[in-house]
Order: structure tokens, then C-alpha cells, then sequence
């Protein structure tokens, strides 16, 4: 089995991947990213000697559009593919007509051109519901997945047996190479909007760190080792407990999304310098929107306990 990891040249390099995964001249990914990038999926499996007949099929972690986008347009480019997906994403991917409401609300039809493309929906037929722990055979290994809150409730991760590989999707956080690669174990929770539940990605990564992985691949981006699996576990557990504190901290002062964001910076430059790998102007930068969207995701969260608290709203 070769796994081979996809540039998808989201946002800018090294920010958002694919992964192939090749055996008996077969193809399987494992995210597709936007439209956009269904062309560098298609060269890769080409470099494999790869057919676009000759792939089976796609899994997604879930719906967000950086990872699940361009689903219809992998299934018009990959043929006899199916998609394999947990029960809550694939009602969007075969009518993805909210998704592309919301994120038309909130980026702009312009923003949604460039960073996305167009969004097609998927063949019922061709989409395959994913329940908790159920599993499929690829090239005679049976792929295992599991349902993972946390980051969104229709989240699934999952694992190949030959090598151990474990796909995160966002649920181990998120390590950009230009960072993780040059300057330490810089690797981030994904708190984004709108499923984000302290207590269940906790949850999530002591699975992940139960299941004793070789290596995890994550979307965002590439392969992390063995060796590092347990470190960067502890330091996603401490953000996600900062993180609840936070949300604890927009109930009670009703502080905005800016100084939600603010607080989560501060937070990490303190953590990150205490551990010796202290973050530049040019690094919190480059974090920017993971930080934005982090921050809106924190208060997203507090306005939904709010809600269902009966507390006035604040937020």
C-alpha cells in the first residue's frame, strides 16, 4: 500500500491535502479538497499510473468545503468511484444547496469563485452512509472508520490497516509544514464554526491517541510521525481546555468575536514561547485565518449555550 499525500493548493501551498492511496492498480482517496483541485487529485493518480477508471472511490471526514468541496466534481472526473461518507454530510453532498447558501453568506459569490468553484451535487447512488465504526474493503484491507465529535458532529476519521495510518480530518488539529517542519511542534486545534464541543474533541483525541497510530495524516497538512503523536496530543488537549475557558469567558463578560480573537493569540504566543518555540509576527500571520476562524467558532459556541441555557444574549 502507498499512501501519497496531494497538494491541493488551497489557500496557498502545503495548506490543505489529498491523500491517494495506491495498491493492484487501484486508487482510493481520502479528502478531495475544492473543485479547484480535483486536477491535481487527477494528475497524481496519473503519476501512479492510475487510470481515472481505475479509482474506487473517496472517502470524506466530513462536509466542511476545504476537505468535501469539490465531491461532484471528483465523481464526474473518477467515473466508477463512490463516496463514502457519515449519514449527516451526505445529505449536503447530494443537495448541496445550503452549504453553498452559507458559505455564499458569509465569503461572497466572488470569494466562493476563487476558493472554490463551482459545487456539484452527488448522485444518491454513489454516495455510501457511513454509521459509527462501520467499514469497507479497499483492494482486500478493510478500511475502519469512526464517528468523532468534536470538530463536527457528522466527523468520521479513519484507519488503514497495513500501514496504520489514521486520517484525523480536523479532529487532530491542524500542523502546517512551513511551521512544524522549521520551527518546532506548532500544531493547532480546529475550533471552527459550527459543531465545535470542548469536551467531545477531547474525547476525540483520546480515541485517536488509543488507537496507537504508526503515523496520522493529516488534511491540514501531510503525515505526522509516531514520535510525535503523543507531545502534539497533550498540546491539542491544553488549547481545547483554554478554549472551553474562553467560551466560559463570552458568556460571562459578553466580550465580541475580535477580542475572543485577541485572547486565543495572546494564549498561544505564551504556550508556544513557554515550550520554547516562540511564535514571530510573520508566523501569527501566517495563522491568521486559523485564528479567525477558530475565534468565530468559540463564539459560535458560547451563543449556542446561551440559547439553550436561556441566558440573555450577549454575544
Amino acid at each position: 500500500m502507498r499512501i501519497i499525500p496531494v497538494d491541493c493548493n488551497y489557500v496557498e501551498k502545503e495548506f490543505a491535502a489529498s491523500f491517494l492511496l495506491s495498491s493492484g492498480g487501484r486508487g482510493f482517496f481520502v479528502e478531495c479538497n475544492t473543485t479547484h483541485a480535483i486536477p491535481y487529485l487527477e494528475k497524481v493518480a496519473h503519476e501512479e499510473g492510475l487510470s481515472p477508471n481505475d479509482v474506487q472511490g473517496l472517502l470524506i471526514t466530513h462536509v466542511h468545503l476545504d476537505h468535501a468541496g469539490g465531491t461532484g466534481a471528483f465523481l464526474k472526473t473518477f467515473p466508477h468511484a463512490k463516496v463514502y461518507a457519515h449519514p449527516r454530510a451526505a445529505k449536503h453532498l447530494i443537495d448541496p444547496s445550503k452549504l453553498i447558501a452559507s458559505a455564499t453568506a458569509v465569503y461572497g459569490e466572488e470569494k466562493m469563485k476563487e476558493w472554490y468553484g463551482p459545487i456539484y451535487p452527488c448522485d444518491p447512488e454513489r454516495v455510501v452512509l457511513m454509521q459509527d465504526q462501520d467499514s469497507f474493503f479497499f483492494e482486500g484491507r478493510e478500511m475502519k472508520t469512526k464517528h468523532l465529535r468534536g470538530h463536527a458532529n457528522h466527523h468520521l476519521v479513519m484507519m488503514e490497516p497495513e500501514t496504520q495510518t489514521l486520517f484525523s480530518g480536523d479532529s487532530f488539529g491542524v500542523a502546517y509544514p512551513k511551521l512544524f517542519q522549521t520551527k518546532g511542534d506548532i500544531i493547532l486545534a480546529s475550533t471552527s464554526p459550527t459543531d465545535f464541543d470542548g469536551e467531545a474533541a477531547l474525547q476525540a483525541i483520546d480515541w485517536i491517541l488509543g488507537q496507537h497510530p504508526e503515523q496520522i495524516a493529516l488534511t491540514h497538512f501531510g503525515f505526522l510521525p509516531k514520535e510525535k503523536i503523543e507531545v502534539c496530543g497533550q498540546i491539542l488537549r491544553d488549547q481545547i481546555q483554554y478554549s472551553m475557558e474562553l467560551i466560559a469567558q463570552i458568556i460571562r463578560e459578553g466580550i465580541d468575536v475580535h477580542e475572543v480573537q485577541e485572547r486565543l493569540q495572546q494564549f498561544l504566543v505564551r504556550y508556544f514561547s513557554e515550550r520554547g518555540v516562540p511564535l514571530t509576527q510573520d508566523d501569527l500571520r501566517y495563522l491568521s485565518i486559523d485564528l479567525k476562524v477558530n475565534a468565530q467558532g468559540l463564539h459560535f459556541a458560547a451563543h449556542r449555550v446561551q440559547a439553550s441555557s436561556g441566558v440573555s444574549d450577549r454575544v
